[in-house]
């Protein structure tokens, strides 16, 4: 599980990292209001103003994962609440948050909840007793 950026504090990690985690903040925002956007590390390290290499590190450093595991990760938990808030399909909803391949998709979201989209709808979704 990713670290909070808020929750990062410079004095745990040294005067050099504190002047990007702004960066990784902005990149953070970024990735969660516009997640369903075709990213890439070269177009996010241009949104944030930092190099490819040193925002891999700086967001590594403050939540403990990539760019784009973080994105992903988002991804997947967005796409499990519209499985079970919405009757979007499979594909619909992958595509509401951002993968073109429903099938890359289904791969992360079984890699993330050790169930494929489908199962995980029919087991978050109550059955209803006729009677």
């Amino acid at each position: 599980m990713t670290r909070d950026p808020a929750d990062w504090r410079p004095e745990k990690h040294g005067s050099t990292r504190g002047v990007v985690r702004g960066h990784v903040v902005a990149a953070v925002g970024i990735l969660r209001d516009h997640m369903a956007e075709p990213w890439t590390l070269d177009r996010l390290a241009d949104e944030v103003h930092l190099s490819r290499s040193q925002l891999v590190r700086a967001f590594d450093a403050t939540t403990g994962t990539s760019p784009m595991a973080y994105l992903r990760q988002r991804r997947v938990e967005q796409m499990a609440r519209l499985l079970v808030s919405t009757d979007l399909s499979i594909a619909e909803a992958a595509r509401s948050v951002g993968w073109k391949n429903q099938f890359h998709a289904s791969q992360c979201f079984h890699a993330y909840y050790g169930v494929s989209p489908t199962e995980y709808r029919h087991r978050q979704t109550p059955t209803t007793l006729e009677d």
